[in-house]
């Protein structure tokens, strides 16, 4: 009877063994590799939003890389990526209409009056925005100058100019008279030439692009005896209309001293 018993009890731990011995050997399964999310362009802008207005004969550098910035407007085409990032990438660009804006290498040129839809794809992504083109100061302007101010150093020139004494001659140019201005302005660059005349006097003056559309121009015209020298002349154009002032002197042969004037334009347009 103890030898019976003796037999089941080391048949017993045999089979413990046995059985732990077998699950050590078994595989362990391995944790899946970490799938990274696939980042693409859910939208594009075109930046500056609703487009823009430029000057014939002007351009605009394109941004192609970094953040919106803090302040102002860039021209870029304007990415945001599914994972909520954005910034601006390099895109293909398209113009509607060529002789009014056309991309060249990395800048957008403003070419003739006009307006066109510029396109921007990235990606499978497009964007659009419409940009105007305004013609610049270059062509043929005429209107009125209006006399503001009038003065002289003598009495004789400020007769000959200025002059509203009554019984006597009135002046050439006195304080509210308009009179008659023409000029033709070539631009290069921003260098400008004015073949211009004020009323019988004639000459060419020269001057520079601001920028804007703002120009100054300085230089002389003469005839009959007389010379009209401009000091200052400050202007704007918006469109086909040149708005601003003019100070000049005139100097009158045989009287002394000179006559200093300023004026506006009246309806100086292009032509």
């Amino acid at each position: 009877m103890r030898s019976l018993s003796r037999f089941v009890v080391i048949a017993s731990v045999t089979l413990v063994i046995g059985g732990c011995s077998h699950g050590t050997v078994r595989d362990l399964p391995a944790a899946p590799t970490p799938v990274a999310p696939v980042v693409t362009i859910k939208s594009l802008t075109i930046t500056p939003v609703g487009g823009g207005t430029m000057f014939a004969g002007g351009s605009t550098e394109i941004t192609s890389s970094g953040p919106l910035p803090s302040s102002g407007a860039m021209l870029g085409a304007f990415a945001q990526y599914t994972d909520g990032s954005g910034k601006y990438v390099a895109a293909s660009w398209t113009s509607s209409d060529p002789n009014v804006v056309m991309v060249v290498d990395s800048s957008l040129r403003a070419m003739g009056r006009g307006l066109a839809t510029l396109t921007a794809t990235a990606e499978g992504q497009t964007a659009t925005e419409t940009f105007k083109v305004e013609p610049n100061m270059a062509g043929t302007w005429a209107g009125n100058f209006v006399i503001d101010q009038c003065g002289a150093g003598s009495a004789s020139m400020y007769d000959a100019v200025c002059g509203k004494t009554p019984g006597r001659e009135p002046g050439i140019l006195p304080i509210g008279k308009a009179a008659p201005i023409a000029f033709q302005i070539v631009k290069s660059g921003t260098d400008l030439t004015a073949l211009s005349s004020f009323g019988e006097l004639r000459g060419t003056i020269t001057g520079t692009d601001r920028g804007q559309n703002f120009l100054t121009l300085k230089g002389e015209l003469t005839g009959k005896g007389t010379t009209l020298t401009i000091v200052n002349w400050d202007s704007r154009v918006k469109t086909d209309l040149m708005e601003g002032f003019i100070g000049f002197e005139v100097r009158i042969e045989g009287l002394p001293t000179n006559a200093a004037l300023t004026a506006h334009f009246d309806n100086v347009t292009r032509r």
